[in-house]
């Protein structure tokens, strides 16, 4: 196969073509470079850009994790029913392929597909600094034994106690 790249030098984006299968780990790879995360290897032993700076918090304050929720929007809404599902079973053991959030939530599989590219816009914007409110990991790197190769979501068991918390109180979308 060629493998040949459209190039814009007015637009600062390239179009690679990527396998169907691989669309999820790039979306994520691309998410957590926008998010400014740095990867621990760079498989190409190229040097890669500096990520910017931010002052990344680990935790979510129940301010934040609420004022997330009552956004009111689609991604919002998304995150908020997948933390609803993911929080009753936390760690990797609970952890739940896009498939499975897809048909579980009743949605089509790519707006969970969509979830970490469109949840660091959203950071960016209004929570910067702060990573996502859940863990995303893939089946075939972060599992013993492998699961399918895909994206998995999952959350702590801290973050689960603290969104049963939210909407215990009542708070949150629903």
């Amino acid at each position: 196969m060629s493998m040949s790249t459209l190039t814009s030098s007015d637009s600062g984006f390239q179009y690679v073509p990527v396998p169907n299968a691989h669309v999820p780990a790039v979306l994520a790879f691309v998410a957590a470079r926008l998010a400014g995360e740095t990867l621990a290897a760079n498989p190409y032993g190229q040097p890669m850009p500096p990520a910017q700076e931010l002052d990344v918090e680990d935790e979510w304050t129940a301010a934040q994790l609420l004022k997330f929720s009552t956004m009111a929007t689609k991604t919002s809404d998304t995150v908020s029913r997948m933390l609803d599902l993911l929080s009753q079973n936390p760690g990797l053991e609970g952890a739940r392929s896009t498939s499975q959030l897809a048909q579980d939530l009743n949605v089509e599989y790519s707006v969970v597909k969509a979830v970490p590219t469109q949840v660091t816009r959203v950071l960016r914007a209004h929570f910067a600094g702060i990573s996502p409110p859940y863990e995303g990991l893939w089946g075939t790197k972060d599992f013993v034994p492998s699961r399918t190769d895909e994206m998995y979501f999952a959350v702590t068991h801290e973050r689960a106690a603290q969104w049963r918390t939210l909407r215990a109180e009542g708070l949150g979308a629903r």
